[in-house]
């Protein structure tokens, strides 16, 4: 029985060893990141209130998704890429005017006759960033690091009217308003091995205002 638990004891000690970060160590980090801003705090908040419009939606979620990788210069500083990509957007029906190929009102024995349409509106938005962190606090399990990252930002957007109404334009830009992004963060990583953990950051820009998911590190 002692001899059982003293290869226990030592098994237990393999699992926990050491987890601090070195020069020359690779780290990946998938994530998803909170809130999607564009569905979360704008195209969700419509209440329903117009008599005009039926059946809407947001198009994607409140959450995007994306992933790390980095490399160890230094035992605090290490270089890499952040990748994330987010869908958001809405649609709606509503009611208008039956329109003829010419664009014009189709009437029956004098009245205008109406058909149900379907407006969506899509934003496709892919964000790649080159990451600068430095860990200033490493223990035995945790590691603590702040985060600066800058890079590119695509985006496709499209807006779509079915059955096709000559009121509405169809649209399609794949060109971000702004092709720039950037993000500053702070964030903790436990270990439940030397090689695995768990992390969350907190940031603002280039992303959901909090990330979380898993860490591996060779």
């Amino acid at each position: 029985m002692k001899k059982l638990l003293l290869i226990a004891g030592f098994s237990i000690g393999l699992v926990t060893v050491n987890a601090q970060l070195m020069r020359g160590n690779f780290i990946i980090d998938p994530y998803i990141g909170v809130p999607n801003w564009a569905n979360s705090l704008l195209y969700s908040q419509y209440d329903g209130s117009s008599t005009t419009v039926s059946n809407y939606k947001t198009i994607g979620s409140a959450l995007s998704y994306g992933g790390r990788i980095e490399y160890m210069i230094a035992d605090k500083v290490g270089v890499g890429a952040d990748i994330n990509y987010e869908v958001s957007g809405f649609s709606y029906d509503y009611t208008d005017y039956q329109y003829d190929a010419s664009g014009a009102v189709i009437y029956v024995n004098g009245d205008p006759q109406y058909r149900p349409y379907t407006d969506e509106y899509t934003a496709k938005k892919l964000r790649a960033m080159f990451r600068l962190n430095y860990h200033f606090f490493q223990s035995d399990k945790v590691d603590v690091y702040s985060g600066f990252a800058a890079g590119y930002k695509s985006a496709k957007r499209e807006y779509t009217t079915e059955p096709s109404n000559p009121m509405s334009t169809n649209e399609s830009v794949d060109k971000a308003l702004i092709p720039v992004t950037g993000r500053l963060a702070i964030g903790t990583k436990i270990y439940f091995t030397q090689n695995i953990g768990a992390h969350v950051e907190l940031g603002v820009f280039g992303g959901g205002l909090i990330q979380f998911g898993l860490s591996a590190k060779f």
